[in-house]
């Protein structure tokens, strides 16, 4: 039996030897298998982190048109001028609009004795790149004006 300089049999030793240089590294394979990983990887998960992005982005937009929308409706507002109004504007690039409509339903107070005549009232706040916030409510105003 053949022995090596460390005392152990030479069949036992690894049949790998290092370089002469002592320089170690990845195969060129191993370096294709580990860039078709992470490509495979951007390519699944791109379109969810882009999206989320751009969700992102316009959140701060549709956060404001809420709050625009939230304030037109609970303003007070002229009840004599609710039959067919509309009215528009714009605040800080969000553009609104209020539109009134009558319905088919009369009411009348039992106390007064006025007519009483209920309106949808449909606010709607244009918070960019094609996004429109809209809501609705009723509001009653006098029939005779």
């Amino acid at each position: 039996m053949k022995f090596g300089s460390t005392g152990t049999p030479a069949a036992s030793r690894s049949s790998r030897r290092k370089p002469a240089d002592g320089q170690a590294g990845f195969t060129l394979v191993e370096a294709l298998v580990a860039m078709a990983v992470v490509v495979a990887f951007v390519g699944t998960l791109g379109p969810y982190l882009f999206h989320a992005r751009r969700i992102m982005d316009n959140a701060e937009h549709r956060v404001a048109a809420q709050i625009l929308l939230r304030t037109l409706l609970d303003a007070p507002f002229d009840r004599s001028q609710l039959a067919g109004a509309t009215r528009g504007g714009e605040l800080n690039g969000l553009r609104w609009r209020i539109v009134t409509a009558p319905m088919a339903i009369d009411a009348v107070s039992s106390t007064t004795g006025r007519q009483w005549k209920a309106y949808r009232v449909t606010a709607s706040v244009a918070a960019g790149h094609g996004q429109i916030i809209t809501a609705e409510t009723i509001r009653l105003g006098e029939a005779g004006r």
